[in-house]
C-alpha cells in the first residue's frame, strides 16, 4: 500500500540533496572531430592487419561496439550492426534500429542501410525488396571486400552475422579481430574521461540519496526507485546497468538488481549506482548497515568494513606504484591477491579454523574496464594474467570485496554476507584520480529516513 507521509518525507530528503548536487550540460554529445578521430584509428588498424573492412554488432545489454564508431547510443528494442571501410562507416541496421540511430549518429558521418538483421544469413529466402546486408558492406568499402575482420568478440556476435560473411567471402577469410578493436578503445580520449568523471559524479548523487532514504520497511526497489529519479533529474538518459539494492540474503548475488524483498533494521545493504553521459559509464557500488545511528552497528560488520576500506586504500595505492613506475597491470591483482591471504588470520571459517586462499572470497578481479558498458568491454581488466603495458589514458572501476561462499552459496566458507566498495578511477597519463567524491565510509548518511 502506498504510505503517502513516508514517501512526502522521502521526497524532501531527495529534494535536498538534488539542491546541492554539481550540475552539468545535460545538451553536451561528443563532437563530429571524435568519431572521426575514432574511425581514422580503427581503420588504419584494420589496414595494417590487411583487411578490407571490419563488422561490429550492438544490442540494448552490451551496447558499446556500434555507438563507439557510430555515435548511436540509443540503442533500444532491435539489435544493430555496423560496417568500416576506406569510405568511412555504414550502419547495417535493422528496420526499427536504422531509424533509432537516426536521433544521435548524424554526428559520425555514417550512412545507413536499414536491412533484415534478423534474416542475414537466409540466402535466397531472404525478404525481396529490402536491402541485403551485402550492399551494406559495400557501401563501406566500395565493392566486395576479399576478406572481413569481426571486431565484436564471438561471445556476444550473433551465429547469423558470421554465417552471412563467412558466406559472402570465405571462412577463411574472416578473421576475428576484436581484440584489436578492444585495445583501441581503452585507450580513451580526454573527453571519453570527462563524461565518465561526470556519471561518476551522478552516481555518487544517486548513491547519496539512496543511502539517506534507507530505512526498514522499505522495499529495495523503493530505495532503487529514487536513484533512478535523481539520474534522470541530473541529465542522465540511461543507467550503465539496473540499480542495485540487495539486503540481507540478496547480497549474496554479488551484484543483483533491486528486488521486491523488504529490508529489515540491522540488514546490511548493498548499493549500486551506475549512470551514463552520452553513453560513457560511471559507477559507485557501497555497503552499510541499516541502522538508525551507528551505535547500532554491530562489531563484525564494523571489523570487516574497515579490512575492506584498507583493501581499498592499498588497491588504489598499488595502481598508484604501477603507473608511476610502468609495470605490467598484471601486478596489481597479483598485489591485491598477498594482500588478502596476508590477512586472512584475521578470519575463519565456518568450522573455526583459519580460511585457506582467503583471496577467493574477495571474487573477482579488483579492477576492470570500463566505456560504454559499465564493466563488459572484454578487454583490459587488470588479472593477474593481463598481458601489456597500460594505455596513455584510461578509466576502470576498482572494487574491494568480501563474500562469505565460494562456487555457491551452498557452499559456505565464512558466515557472512556480500560487502562490497566500488569506485571509478581514471589514469590520465602518469597522474591517478578517483572520479567519485563520496568517502569510503558512507554509514553516516544512513539514518535520516528511520
Amino acid at each position: 500500500m502506498f504510505q503517502s507521509a513516508k514517501w512526502r518525507k522521502q521526497a524532501q530528503i531527495v529534494e535536498s540533496v538534488l539542491s546541492a548536487a554539481p550540475s552539468f550540460d545535460k545538451e553536451y554529445r561528443l563532437p563530429p572531430e571524435e568519431f572521426a578521430r575514432r574511425q581514422k584509428n580503427v581503420w588504419a588498424m584494420l589496414q595494417r592487419e590487411g583487411f578490407d573492412c571490419g563488422v561490429v554488432y550492438s544490442d540494448e545489454h552490451y551496447c558499446g561496439d556500434v555507438p563507439y564508431l557510430g555515435g548511436n547510443n540509443n540503442i533500444i528494442v532491435e539489435p544493430i550492426a555496423g560496417v568500416i571501410g576506406k569510405d568511412g562507416f555504414v550502419f547495417l541496421a535493422g528496420l526499427e534500429s536504422g531509424i533509432v540511430c537516426e536521433q544521435f549518429s548524424k554526428r559520425a558521418n555514417a550512412k545507413i542501410f536499414r536491412t533484415d538483421i534478423f534474416k542475414a544469413d537466409y540466402g535466397d529466402a531472404y525478404p525481396k525488396g529490402i536491402l541485403h546486408p551485402h550492399e551494406a558492406i559495400e557501401a563501406a568499402c566500395g565493392g566486395k571486400p576479399a576478406n572481413i575482420a569481426l571486431l565484436t568478440t564471438r561471445a556476444v556476435l550473433p551465429l547469423s552475422l558470421y554465417n552471412m560473411v563467412s558466406a559472402y567471402v570465405g571462412a577463411g577469410n574472416v578473421k576475428d579481430l576484436s581484440k584489436e578493436y578492444y585495445a583501441i578503445k581503452y585507450n580513451k580520449s580526454e573527453l571519453e574521461l570527462k563524461l565518465c568523471e561526470e556519471a561518476s559524479l551522478v552516481t555518487d548523487v544517486m548513491l547519496e540519496g539512496m543511502l539517506r532514504v534507507l530505512s526498514p520497511g522499505m522495499y529495495e526497489t523503493q530505495v532503487a526507485a529514487w536513484g533512478a529519479l535523481i539520474a534522470h533529474e541530473l541529465g542522465v538518459e540511461e543507467l550503465a546497468y539496473p540499480t542495485m539494492v540487495t539486503s540481507g540474503r540478496n547480497n549474496w548475488t554479488l551484484v543483483g538488481k533491486a528486488s521486491n524483498r523488504v529490508i529489515q533494521e540491522g540488514d546490511i545493504v548493498h548499493i549500486g549506482a551506475g549512470a551514463k553521459r552520452d553513453g560513457l559509464a560511471g559507477s559507485t557500488r557501497m555497503s552499510v548497515q541499516c541502522v538508525k545511528d551507528e551505535s547500532g552497528l554491530t562489531a563484525e560488520y564494523k571489523k570487516n568494513m574497515t579490512f575492506l576500506e584498507d583493501a581499498f586504500t592499498y588497491s588504489v595505492d598499488q595502481f598508484k606504484e604501477i603507473v608511476e613506475k610502468k609495470l605490467d597491470g598484471s601486478e596489481h591483482e597479483r598485489a591485491m591477491i598477498a594482500y588478502y591471504n596476508a590477512r586472512a588470520g584475521e578470519f575463519k571459517g565456518v568450522d573455526g579454523k583459519p580460511i585457506e586462499n582467503f583471496a577467493r572470497l574477495k571474487g573477482y578481479a579488483t579492477m576492470h574496464n570500463t566505456g560504454y558498458t559499465e564493466c563488459q568491454e572484454f578487454y583490459g581488466a587488470l588479472t593477474d594474467d593481463y598481458e601489456g603495458k597500460l594505455p596513455q589514458k584510461m578509466a576502470f572501476m576498482m572494487d574491494a570485496g568480501l563474500q562469505g561462499f565460494d562456487k555457491s552459496w551452498d557452499d559456505v566458507v565464512m558466515d557472512w554476507e556480500y560487502i562490497v566498495l566500488e569506485k571509478t578511477l581514471g589514469k590520465l597519463g602518469g597522474d591517478v584520480r578517483i572520479f567519485n567524491k563520496l568517502p569510503l565510509n558512507v554509514q553516516y548518511l544512513v539514518g535520516e529516513g528511520f
